[in-house]
């Protein structure tokens, strides 16, 4: 089944009929649990909500990992002048190291909080070159206004289980990619066609938001063949573009 080996930030991780996973929460407890084919994963980017969980995604041996340390909007409070220099120090010396769960939630958290804190993590993305993360929920064009003014250097924004059709083009605009989890599934087949269209083929991800799984997930691989039956390929061939999409913008 498997060709070839491939090495990924010094681990071997077998490839050919693999997949990215572009947003999962690989060191929290249980996060493989529900994921029958996690073994399959050649790329995840491994996300953190708070800095209580920097550590671990530090020590992180999950094969392929690629890390990414922030602070989710949930817990803004938490963005203050020490997790502040804690993440400039962990990107100054890790030179693989990127930015993320960040964003804004227009359903839960404190907006006044949220926005400084999102803002101050994607200026140091972007000062350093790094991959932004991003939580978007009922205010992207808040997002949108964000990632214009504050993104520029960054090497890319995801934009984590995105869902608005009608953005997709100004956020193409500005860049961004799009990374779509088993969450849809909840909606129509003709609103799913719509949306996978919509985005540019270069700019598409899959994910899992593992250990936050949907209701229908049954693991990457009966995901991605449920969009694919949608659009009318193979579940293969529907995982190879968005696993060609995370290595070029992860650079492995």
């Amino acid at each position: 089944m498997y060709k070839r080996q491939e090495r990924i930030h010094g681990h071997m991780v077998l490839e050919t009929h693999g997949f990215a996973d572009a947003h999962a929460h690989v060191s929290e407890r249980g996060f493989s649990d529900r994921y029958p084919d996690f073994d399959r994963a050649v790329i995840v980017f491994g996300c953190t909500a708070r800095p209580s969980e920097w550590d671990a995604m530090a020590a992180c041996a999950v094969p392929g990992t690629v890390r990414f340390y922030g602070v989710h909007p949930w817990y803004a409070d938490e963005w203050e002048e020490a997790s502040a220099g804690r993440l400039e120090s962990i990107l100054e010396e890790d030179p693989r190291a990127n930015v993320g769960e960040i964003g804004l939630d227009g359903k839960r958290g404190d907006p006044p909080l949220q926005r400084p804190a999102f803002e101050s993590q994607l200026d140091l993305a972007s000062g350093f070159g790094r991959i932004a993360n991003v939580h978007m929920v009922g205010c992207e064009r808040d997002v949108l206004e964000c990632v214009r003014r504050h993104a520029e250097g960054c090497r890319a924004v995801v934009l984590h289980s995105f869902s608005s059709e009608s953005y997709v083009k100004p956020f193409a605009e500005v860049g961004c990619m799009f990374s779509v989890n088993p969450r849809i599934l909840a909606r129509s087949e003709s609103r799913i066609a719509r949306l996978l269209r919509s985005v540019p083929e270069d700019r598409l991800l899959l994910e899992t938001d593992a250990p936050y799984l949907a209701r229908e997930f049954s693991g990457m691989t009966g995901f991605a063949d449920r969009l694919a039956g949608i659009l009318g390929t193979t579940g293969e061939e529907l995982m190879r573009l968005p696993l060609d999409n995370a290595r070029r913008i992860a650079d492995v």
